[in-house]
């Protein structure tokens, strides 16, 4: 047995999902939870016990445990196969994946052996006494190291080059993992990281892909404080959520993930008890880092200081929640803030150094930013003595209207207003003519110029329903994938799957010859699998949907697959709590539909052979013609 197929006899697919998803019974075996690829409030999200797959009936998403994980945690099919085999205790066997998959392997296992040579010298090695000092300082205790894989690189010109190449890794490999540089002069290998706290970087499944390296008190002035990791095959700082590997069970827990500045922020956190927090570098989130936080909730809580710095921070946070609200469906994140009061520490880090607790009462008092931010302005503008000045009005003005412009709610907008009025005192007639003058402003520059900073995705087509092969788009006509018969084809195409007793008889009276793509080729297919099984049965048995998908699976027919998928389930759904009278009926008049299809086919062709014969003046033919056209009119339209 293959290790693919081993992991999937000992991973129920809803234990793995509902690890990410929350789930609730759907009846029949199914699960039923919000998506987590796309934002939508009623359930589309589907997940089938019995047939170990998932699919999303909002955003045609779907597939096993492999593709489930491979989506959610943006892995590779082999990185896939790896997790869930140690989740399942599978030994696999040695993957032979593409060059580029081959050499991000071996990136990988660098920055693995370093990570553990900087974690000895940081708990033991004498070269690591200075950096080990230095922790002490921050009170960062073993758990806590051990945690992070916290290290420390030793005052030493090239020991953890030397250490890799013993290891057998080539010297272009280590240059090409950022870890190691070329000697200015000779030759040989030097470590880019000396005598620094060595921060790993890793990726969202706990694989360690860079370091971010804090130099140590009292180094000269000229090094810099920190020294990261250069962009590699594996690592991409617009794409690096520090921590996330540890936040993600908190996140999916609170509900919202709390971005900090900096790494030492996220462990002092940790320290205090406060898990779903991660890191931003310091950097504005990238649309790349928002798809992938996306996956774990839609709740975005900014770390803000209550200073002047911290007011521009909340300005820009302003500014992506509300380009975020008119951006992609995916992103539409409910963007908070929360404050640090002046006096308690200037971040998480120093504030968890005098108290935790204080900390843990900051960081579960979040609120709406953009509340936040207007309470602010308005705040400063009173204790200016707004009122008092036009000109103070009219930058209060200023500086509100194009975000209140920005907002799409109606009613928001109106609120917001409301409160701009009762500030300057100008009417909200006034204001909203200012508003829809900014709008229409802003609407002429989004002709040449991106209105949000994250780029939409590409159009999707419509998802496909179970009983039409594609969705008819809004506002056009109906296609020949939604007739009647194709209709009927796709529920008995699901019949045969559930109850595989009807498969002789819907494969026997559903005409291939007429049906449209892709149920033309799935009936082909159901034909080649269910007619195999009866000369070579599978031992142990399989159902004939498995026996259908892995050989959907062996032609590598993707969308296929994903038919299969919806059909399965939808089936599932339809059938459920129906009685076997109740399903043989169904299957039945469905089977109707195409008989009464094909005598009316046969009706018409007589029909025209009858006109030929007359014309022909055929008069053998033509009592040959009628005699069957009579006897075929007499009989039940549904016989």
């Amino acid at each position: 047995m293959e290790a693919k197929d081993e992991i999937k006899l000992k991973l129920d697919v809803a234990e793995v999902i509902g690890e990410y998803v929350p789930l609730k019974p759907a009846g029949s075996g199914s699960m039923k939870g919000v998506c987590p690829f796309h934002a939508e409030r009623t359930p589309s999200f589907h997940v089938s016990r019995e047939r170990q797959i998932w699919k999303c009936f909002g955003c045609d998403k779907g597939g096993d445990i492999f593709s489930f994980i491979m989506e959610m945690e943006g892995m590779t099919f082999p990185e896939a196969l790896r997790h869930l085999a140690a989740k399942a205790g599978v030994e696999i066997p040695e993957y032979r994946g593409t060059p580029e998959t081959d050499k991000r392997d071996v990136l990988k296992d660098i920055h693995k052996v370093a990570a553990e040579y900087y974690a000895l010298c940081l708990r033991e090695y004498p070269n690591g006494r200075a950096v080990r000092e230095y922790v002490a300082t921050r009170h960062i205790e073993a758990a806590l190291q051990e945690k992070f894989q916290l290290g420390a690189s030793p005052d030493d010109w090239d020991v953890v080059c030397t250490l890799l190449i013993k290891k057998g890794f080539s010297e272009q490999a280590i240059l090409d993992s950022g870890l190691g540089l070329r000697r200015k002069s000779g030759s040989g290998l030097v470590d880019r990281f000396r005598s620094r706290l060595m921060v790993p970087l890793c990726d969202a499944s706990g694989a360690v892909v860079g370091f971010t390296a804090r130099v140590l008190p009292g180094a000269p002035s000229d090094q810099g404080k920190y020294v990261n990791s250069p962009e590699t095959a594996i690592y991409h700082k617009g794409a690096m959520l520090y921590g996330l590997h540890l936040a993600k069970t908190a996140i999916r827990k609170t509900g919202e993930v709390i971005i900090v500045e900096g790494n030492l922020d996220v462990i002092a956190s940790h320290k205090a008890g406060i898990e779903n927090v991660v890191g931003s570098s310091g950097t504005a989130l990238t649309e790349t880092q928002l798809r992938t936080l996306a996956r774990y909730t839609k709740r975005l809580v900014f770390c803000l200081d209550d200073d002047a710095a911290g007011f521009a921070a909340a300005k820009r946070v302003v500014e992506l929640a509300i380009h975020l609200k008119a951006a992609d469906p995916a992103l539409q994140f409910d963007v908070r803030c929360l404050v640090v009061p002046a006096g308690v520490g200037k971040d998480p880090d120093e504030i968890v150094q005098r108290d935790p607790a204080e900390w843990v009462r900051i960081a579960t008092s979040s609120q709406e930013v953009i509340e936040y931010y207007f309470q602010k302005v308005f705040r400063l503008f009173e204790e200016q003595g707004g009122a008092a000045s036009v000109e103070a009005r009219r930058r209060l003005i200023d500086e509100l209207l194009p975000h209140i412009a920005r907002v799409q709610r109606p009613d928001e907008r109106h609120l917001y207003l409301l409160r701009m009025a009762d500030a300057t005192h100008v009417g909200t007639d006034v204001l909203q003519a200012m508003v829809e003058e900014t709008r229409a402003k802003e609407a002429k520059i989004d002709t040449t110029k991106p209105k949000v900073p994250v780029a939409a995705p590409a159009p999707k087509a419509a998802p496909q329903s179970i009983l039409s092969s594609t969705a008819t788009p809004k506002g056009s006509a109906p296609s020949a994938a939604t007739t009647p018969e194709t209709q009927a084809a796709a529920l008995l195409f699901g019949s045969a799957l559930r109850y595989e007793a009807f498969a002789p008889a819907i494969l026997a009276n559903v005409p291939q010859d007429g049906l449209t793509e892709p149920w033309k080729s799935l009936y082909s297919c159901l034909e080649v699998v269910y007619t195999s099984q009866q000369t070579q049965p599978t031992v142990p048995p399989q159902t004939l949907f498995s026996r259908l998908r892995a050989y959907l699976e062996g032609q590598q027919q993707v969308q296929a697959i994903h038919t299969l998928d919806a059909v399965a389930l939808r089936i599932d759904e339809i059938f459920a709590g129906l009685t076997p009278t109740r399903v043989r009926q169904e299957v039945e008049n469905h089977l109707a539909l195409f008989a009464s299809a094909q005598l009316m086919k046969r009706r018409k062709d007589l029909e025209s052979a009858i006109r030929h014969a007359e014309l022909a003046g055929d008069s053998s033919r033509l009592t040959e013609l009628l005699a069957e056209y009579s006897k075929l009119i007499s009989r039940p339209a549904a016989s």
